[in-house]
């Protein structure tokens, strides 16, 4: 019995000191103003325009000369853009062209933008040349491809990717992949 006392004892001793523990707590809560997060949400891209990395990325065009992303997209303005980010190693890339070729044919008046993440300059020209890919074509030379500078100002995490650039320069179609055709076609649709 007296065994049982002094479990009894420990217990409440150990029960008020949780409650005193607990009070104190509250009383901390309370007093203390509470802290912000010093860390800040991620901030959204714009995806209206470009970034800077991507319109100083470098492209080859098919005679091994030098154009920016941003020259390629000055060659056109005052017209409606297709670009679609694509490589001659992908097989969606490849499945896609003749939807591709669809929707050329059904807009003729919208320039298609080829950009290539193929591994050699000879793989995007003999992909061209095999597929009978139409439309501008330029090469991206960068071992990193998807993960580079380029691929990273745009958010490149797939390939096919289709981005659709109104008349004026603006983004009007950020992040389309070839299970986006209706979207793709939609937008051009009201150019």
């Amino acid at each position: 019995m007296r065994k049982f006392y002094i479990a009894l004892s420990i217990l409440a001793i150990t029960a008020t000191a949780c409650k005193k523990q607990t009070e104190k707590l509250e009383v901390l809560a309370t007093d203390q103003p509470t802290e912000t997060p010093t860390t800040t949400p991620e901030t959204a891209v714009d995806q209206s325009q470009f970034a800077a990395e991507a319109l100083s990325q470098i492209f080859y065009k098919l005679d091994g000369n030098t154009i920016t992303f941003q020259e390629i997209l000055a060659q056109y303005t005052g017209k409606t853009i297709l670009i679609d980010v694509w490589a001659a190693w992908c097989p969606d890339c490849i499945k896609a062209l003749p939807t591709i070729k669809t929707i050329k044919a059904d807009f003729p008046d919208v320039v298609f933008v080829n950009l290539s993440l193929d591994k050699t300059p000879e793989a995007w020209k003999e992909a061209i040349e095999k597929y009978g890919i139409e439309g501008e074509h330029f090469y991206l030379n960068d071992d990193k491809r998807m993960k580079g500078t380029f691929g990273q100002a745009i958010q490149l995490n797939w390939i096919p990717r289709y981005i659709i650039v109104n008349k004026e320069g603006k983004i009007e179609l950020f992040n389309a992949t070839e299970k986006n055709f209706e979207d793709i076609k939609a937008v051009l649709n009201t150019k």
